[in-house]
């Protein structure tokens, strides 16, 4: 009995020390600010998983490329712990390799997931949504390996829907031509990129959902960024009686009147 405790105890004390390496990988690459950028208000989320679960591999990121023009991109990993967080560090750089030889969606994606499938192995794979936005004009590219759908918000509308993308996750296919999407968002247009962690929550009935998701960007639509996403946290704890059984990123970006 006292050796089976030993065990348990270590078997902790080593869950412990990988999860803790893991969160502060994580956070040794994530950027270290926020773009000031033309016309846009940016609000960010991210938090690591309660101790009761193992740390995994969400990462954003943030890429200047000239005055008002930058490359994101926000991804989770299929794994856990240390590995989860190496694997989404290296499709990030192999982004990076990517972007600055042509940052088009599409082609960045194309690229860098031929570079990252040899890497990512024992059956891993990334999903992530990479853009390309223009601060000057609206501009935005997205393309989408595999994630969850950004949510759109059209203020002129006055409703949110997602931006659907039918390609697959980083690591599944050795070749893949990605596609990509535009939009052009106008004053007070919103749109939110996430990770699973969020719509996967669960309380005793039912599942978070994405579409509850896109309800809380409608109704909280007036709100700057960042505090459209700490009002969309407030309702995602209250929902999962305040436990994050998995990590979370949320990233909003919302376009305004004022210019800088």
């Amino acid at each position: 009995m006292g050796a089976q405790a030993s065990v348990s105890l270590d078997n902790v004390s080593l869950f412990i020390e990988q999860q803790y390496i893991s969160d502060v990988l994580q956070r040794g690459f994530l950027p270290e600010k926020t773009p000031n950028l033309r016309q846009t208000d940016i609000g960010i989320f991210y938090a690591s998983a309660t101790e009761a679960a193992v740390v995994g591999g969400d990462f954003y990121d943030f890429v200047p490329l000239a005055d008002d023009i930058i490359a994101l991109a926000l991804g989770d990993s299929s794994g856990k712990g240390v590995e989860a967080t190496a694997d989404a560090a290296m499709v990030k750089y192999s982004l990076h390799a990517a972007l600055y030889s042509d940052p088009d969606p599409a082609k960045t994606l194309t690229s860098s997931n031929a570079v990252a499938y040899p890497q990512l192995k024992n059956g891993h794979f990334v999903t992530l949504v990479y853009g390309y936005y223009d601060a000057t004009d609206g501009l935005l590219k997205l393309g989408v390996a595999g994630h969850p759908y950004p949510v759109y918000y059209n203020a002129i509308k006055k409703s949110a829907g997602f931006i659907e993308g039918q390609d697959p996750a980083f690591g599944l296919l050795k070749q893949h031509d990605f596609s990509g999407t535009e939009i052009r968002l106008k004053p007070d247009d919103i749109i939110v990129l996430y990770t699973d962690g969020i719509i996967e929550l669960r309380n005793e009935k039912k599942f978070f959902g994405p579409e509850r998701l896109a309800e809380l960007v409608s109704k909280h639509a007036s709100k700057s960024a960042q505090d459209l996403a700490n009002s969309i946290i407030d309702a995602a704890r209250d929902f999962a009686d305040g436990r994050f059984t998995d990590d979370i990123v949320l990233l909003v970006i919302k376009r305004t009147a004022t210019v800088r």
